[in-house]
């Protein structure tokens, strides 16, 4: 087809307009905006994020719901609710709820929520949100309670590995060569404080004592992952001293 000159003046100017107003949109940002919560009580809690529709990174994408239920500052520790709600990119804004069940606190007692975007390969697309605090009750709240809007109140939230095999050796340090500490069940919840250089094995709570176990093969990894700080690998660790028990 041909164009006459004119037409290629009026083409060009077209593509240079169109240009312009792309480069005047902000690029699309992978976030979980903002979280709210519905019904709740001393044992439950519906929760309901605000996703922008945009998520980057790797396959597939979720929306994770974290408690904190002992008011350390600190969102799905072992012991503690977290819960994934797989996300589907539209590119429009949607909710994304979920109802969270534990066991009942005592009436009273603080319970916070967040949430924040993560993907499948355990890295946090987006910050978690501010979390919304309340007072529980056993008769449930019915009530809305509106987001946090205080951008300071950035929560922790916490890394746990669940073990998925029917017993999983807890070592000393990052090699089957060192002392066994002892051993965790099928289903057992433990927080994960670090990693080796190679990321095959992670190091936990065990019992008040620092242990290490092989992750990749054993257990279901919750919360970004991939943000644990990093040391040595066996050839290279040297553990951490234990203090010695004063005698009288």
């Amino acid at each position: 087809m041909r164009i006459r000159a004119g037409a290629w003046i009026g083409v060009s100017a077209a593509i240079v307009l169109v240009g312009l107003a792309l480069s005047q949109v902000s690029p699309a940002q992978a976030n979980i905006t903002k979280i709210a919560l519905h019904s709740r009580s001393c044992g439950t809690v519906t929760a309901f994020a605000t996703y922008d529709g945009f998520s980057e990174g790797t396959l597939n994408f979720y929306a994770v719901f974290a408690v904190d239920l002992n008011n350390d500052g600190s969102f799905g520790d072992a012991g503690e609710p977290i819960q994934y709600v797989k996300l589907v990119p539209s590119g429009q804004a949607e909710l994304i709820g979920t109802h969270l069940r534990f066991p009942p606190l005592p009436e009273g007692s603080t319970i916070a929520v967040t949430s924040y975007e993560i993907d499948s390969a355990g890295v946090r697309v987006s910050q978690q949100v501010p979390p919304v605090e309340y007072k529980c009750a056993h008769r449930p709240a019915l009530d809305k309670l509106p987001e946090n809007v205080s951008p300071s109140d950035i929560p922790d939230v916490g890394i746990v590995a669940k073990i998925n095999r029917r017993s999983v050796v807890v070592y000393t340090y990052p090699s089957w060569r060192s002392q066994p500490l002892g051993g965790l069940g099928r289903g057992a919840f433990v927080n994960a404080l670090a990693r080796n250089q190679r990321g095959d094995w992670i190091e936990i709570n065990f019992k008040g004592k620092m242990g290490w176990i092989m992750w990749e093969t054993q257990t279901i990894m919750l919360g970004p992952y991939t943000s644990l700080p990093t040391l040595p690998n066996a050839e290279n660790y040297t553990p951490t001293p234990i203090p010695p028990t004063p005698t009288r």
